[in-house]
């Protein structure tokens, strides 16, 4: 994308084409170091290690990766060289990346999607090879019946394997108390699959905290994955004594209950921590750098904290109906929804880029292909129109869909002016 970056560098981010996605590059480093900070906090709060996994998911770049690893941030005080992908495409080209530029930034890679059935173990196979740690997630006997069979993968290691705990969201992974997650564990210490397999450790993911409305919610959701995967894993030692407890992680988080590491009050968390875990606490998160109107909704970030937009235009005004016609519509937003009204709130550009709470006279009512159809939050009569040509920011409902419609982002600082082009790994 050198061509892009060379034609539109220097520009004000009024002068790009629409629509676009853009990127402001020093909230999207605030948000990163923020997460960083909290979590070295609560670590040393609780006079323990505690690991961090960055999910890479939400925008799939390497400077994005670089960044939530903790590099290039002043004011971080720790890094990590965990992360978390979502496709298989994540993981190589960031490591192709990290080899061809003589750099070694990542040791240790989960796959966060259960996939050990035999269309994909041979390619986990391979990347075992490149990255000193890979985890895989199983939550399936099948899932262990296949790796036995597959035998040892390239790295000559055993394979090493989250085990996905069940939230109540249903989407992935087992409850640590029904008879499925029992017989797995049972499997799993079996002889003839402990010369095969060991655990990692237990992974949570409270995908409904994105429901919540309070950033205390969310702690006590938080709460409550870190007691999930801790008694997951007293059920594992209590089946097979020869396992150090010590050694398996406990990793646990989603943005929300991530967020809620901000608060002052974390006494419940720093006690069930130091108290009662026997295994070692890791956090993992994604959204988190980018933010989007879903995360608004949880009460745990304002919108003024969103580090990413997509860049649209006023093409058309119906007075008699009260709306105006603009391209930004499904194949830029999505129709990713949440508590807040509409497809998505649309922002002043020179405002979009400051961090004061926003107003919100406009957001998007309705979409279909390339059409978005703008409505006031007032009447008509009581809002300032929008003339056509005018060039304004919705802030997305979900940006990890989002982002994946657009095949590069644009960089820009806090004056609004394009200082780099960030080129994602997307598809599989």
């Amino acid at each position: 994308m050198s061509d892009i970056l060379s034609q539109y560098k220097g520009c004000s981010i009024k002068d790009l084409p629409t629509p676009n996605f853009i990127i402001n590059e020093e909230k999207f480093d605030r948000n990163c170091t923020a997460m960083l900070n909290n979590v070295e906090t609560l670590s040393q709060q609780c006079g323990v290690p505690i690991k961090f996994r960055a999910h890479v998911k939400t925008h799939k770049t390497v400077k994005g990766t670089l960044k939530q690893l903790g590099h290039g941030l002043p004011l971080a005080t720790r890094t990590t060289r965990a992360i978390l992908v979502s496709t298989l495409k994540e993981a190589v080209e960031l490591l192709d990346h990290q080899d061809s530029g003589c750099l070694d930034y990542i040791n240790d890679i989960s796959y966060s999607l259960p996939c050990c059935v035999p269309e994909f173990i041979p390619l986990l196979s391979n990347l075992s090879r490149r990255v000193d740690n890979l985890q895989v997630f199983v939550d399936n006997i099948e899932h262990l019946e296949n790796l036995r069979k597959f035998g040892r993968p390239a790295s000559g290691k055993k394979w090493s394997i989250f085990i996905k705990v069940d939230m109540g969201t249903n989407r992935a992974g087992l409850a640590f108390d029904s008879s499925d997650f029992l017989n797995l564990l049972k499997f799993l210490s079996s002889p003839g699959t402990k010369e095969i397999i060991e655990p990692y450790g237990f992974y949570a993911h409270a995908g409904h905290s994105y429901s919540s409305a309070t950033i205390y919610d969310t702690q006590n959701l938080l709460i409550e994955e870190i007691k999930a995967v801790n008694c997951a894993a007293k059920v594992l030692c209590s089946m097979d004594p020869t396992i150090d407890a010590s050694g398996l992680t406990l990793s646990v988080g989603a943005t929300p209950t991530s967020n809620s590491l901000k608060l002052d009050n974390k006494s419940t968390l720093v006690k069930l921590i130091t108290t009662e875990l026997i295994g070692n606490l890791e956090i993992h998160c994604g959204n988190y750098c980018m933010y989007d109107l879903q995360q608004v909704a949880t009460g745990c970030v304002q919108d003024c904290e969103l580090s990413g937009f997509v860049l649209g235009t006023v093409l058309s005004s119906y007075p008699s109906r009260g709306e105006l016609l603009s391209n930004t519509g499904v194949m830029s937003l999505t129709r990713e929804s949440s508590s807040i009204k509409g497809f998505g709130n649309c922002v002043d550009l020179q405002q979009v880029l400051g961090s004061e709470e926003f107003s919100r006279d406009w957001y998007v009512a309705r979409i279909s292909q390339e059409h978005g159809i703008l409505k006031p939050r007032r009447k008509w009569e009581d809002t300032s129109p929008l003339k056509l040509g005018t060039k304004f920011a919705v802030l997305p409902q979900h940006v990890c869909i989002t982002m994946g419609q657009f095949p590069y982002y644009f960089v820009a600082n806090s004056q609004g002016i394009v200082t780099d082009v960030w080129v994602p790994f997307q598809k599989w």
